[in-house]
């Protein structure tokens, strides 16, 4: 009986044993892991969207200023009237760029390295445009409010505009020549 009660001590004594040597090997991972990640550099980014309300550059051109806006009918001197002068002019495509910039949002963002660091706020701009062509007689086209995507060059995002104007117009030559 006497076996009995020490086998069954010891046994307790080692399970309690290999439990504190896990338990340490577990505070020297997550002591290790802690100084590790003390000494690497980090970097938060945080988009925080708001309201459409800041102009960042630019006039914006409201809806309730396109309503004059008539296809065939209104003229470019019109245009020029009641816009002012556009911000790009672009003569072999016939066409009158607006631009402006809205704020979307706001950028938080630090970064850090060992002993030092910095952070900061930035804007994130939202790019509207309002594009009109014109026909061979001066005469407004199309029209269209639109929202250049930040991944899209301006050059890159006019030419897709007017190639789609064009697609547009033949097939309409075409289904009123057949």
């Amino acid at each position: 009986m006497a076996n009995q009660l020490m086998s069954t001590q010891f046994r307790r004594i080692t399970k309690s044993r290999a439990h504190e040597g896990q338990a340490m090997c577990a505070r020297m991972i997550i002591s290790f892991l802690f100084c590790a990640l003390i000494s690497q550099t980090g970097c938060v980014f945080l988009p925080i969207p708001t309201q459409e309300r800041k102009v960042l550059a630019g006039n914006p051109v409201t809806e309730d200023q396109l309503i004059f806006l008539a296809p065939n009918v209104t003229t470019k001197s019109e245009v020029m009237v009641r816009l002012g002068s556009p911000d790009v002019i672009w003569e072999e495509a016939h066409l009158f760029a607006y631009n402006w910039e809205m704020r979307q949002g706001i950028l938080l963002w630090a970064v850090g390295a060992y002993y030092s660091g910095a952070a900061g706020m930035s804007d994130i701009p939202k790019h509207y445009m309002l594009l009109i062509q014109f026909d061979d007689q001066d005469r407004v086209q199309r029209f269209e409010r639109a929202v250049r995507p930040p991944y899209k060059s301006y050059g890159d995002f006019l030419k897709e505009w007017i190639g789609d104007s064009y697609k547009k117009s033949s097939e309409r030559l075409n289904q009123r020549q057949d």
